[in-house]
């Protein structure tokens, strides 16, 4: 079973917002956990929640719910839904404070890939979260389908890429794990070793029927590798290690996982090291 029972989604009620949203639900119903979802705004501090994503709606249009049903039927299902609004100038902030509070597993976070003028002139908002927690992120690009389908809800995970680094074993076994508990019975894991092949760290693979690992081995830049093999093999998700900022280039570019946030086209599953 998934090492997640709590799952925290921030929302900014956008169209872009809807795949992460996604995701954040069918892994809470997966796992019978509880999800919050929280809004931050600078001016508004209202007590209702009528414009926070649609629970019900959606599993409806998934089939897990009848037209109709009610708050009950949602708690038939195990899933225990939180809502969270706060008014403040710096939505990180507030959202830190209340996981300070209220620790989670797994942070959901929609990103908007921006770089180079347009990253500096917005305040961004996923990177420092998940920086600042030190919690296990699943990262969602706005724009991309993800694993799991907004309209019916049904899992497409074939492709897991897993960069291999100096502990790549949590990153294999969690990736193992997802597809497990997301009933992925055909799946390629490629595993690009960054490095020289004699320096392989030794690991485990986890084998199911149906479920193939292939090893590369890749000199060059990691970002640069990564976001090709993700694109070459076509990967429906990326899972790795995470170790943050370990120098000042890092702090003036990102570290590895956040400009490979930045650049892939596909979910992201970032386990910090």
């Amino acid at each position: 079973m998934l090492p997640f029972r709590r799952f925290f989604h921030p929302t900014d009620f956008s169209a872009a917002d809807a795949t992460a949203f996604a995701h954040a639900v069918k892994l809470a119903c997966l796992v019978q956990g509880e999800l919050t979802m929280m809004h931050v705004d600078p001016t508004v501090g209202r007590n209702d929640f009528e414009d926070f994503p649609r629970i019900r709606p959606l599993l409806a249009r998934w089939g897990i719910l009848q037209e109709g049903c009610t708050k009950e039927d949602v708690s038939k299902l195990g899933v225990v839904i939180k809502r969270v609004r706060t008014a403040a100038d710096h939505a990180a902030d507030a959202i830190l404070r209340q996981l300070t509070a209220y620790p989670t597993d797994l942070l959901v976070l929609s990103t908007h890939q921006r770089e180079g003028f347009a990253r500096l002139t917005h305040h961004s908002v996923a990177e420092p979260l998940a920086r600042a927690t030190h919690a296990k992120t699943l990262f969602v690009p706005a724009g991309v389908e993800g694993f799991v389908s907004t309209e019916t809800g049904k899992i497409n995970l074939t492709r897991v890429l897993i960069p291999i680094v100096h502990t790549p074993q949590p990153a294999i076994d969690l990736a193992a794990e997802l597809a497990s508990a997301l009933g992925s019975e055909n799946v390629l894991f490629e595993l690009v070793h960054l490095g020289e092949e004699a320096d392989l760290p030794k690991f485990t693979k986890p084998e199911r029927p149906g479920w193939s690992w292939e090893t590369l081995a890749a000199k060059g830049d990691p970002v640069d590798w990564i976001l090709a093999a993700g694109a070459d093999f076509d990967v429906d998700l990326i899972v790795m290690m995470t170790e943050g900022h370990n120098s000042l280039f890092d702090l003036l570019r990102g570290s590895t996982t956040e400009r490979v946030v930045r650049g892939a086209r596909c979910p992201l599953l970032a386990i910090p090291a």
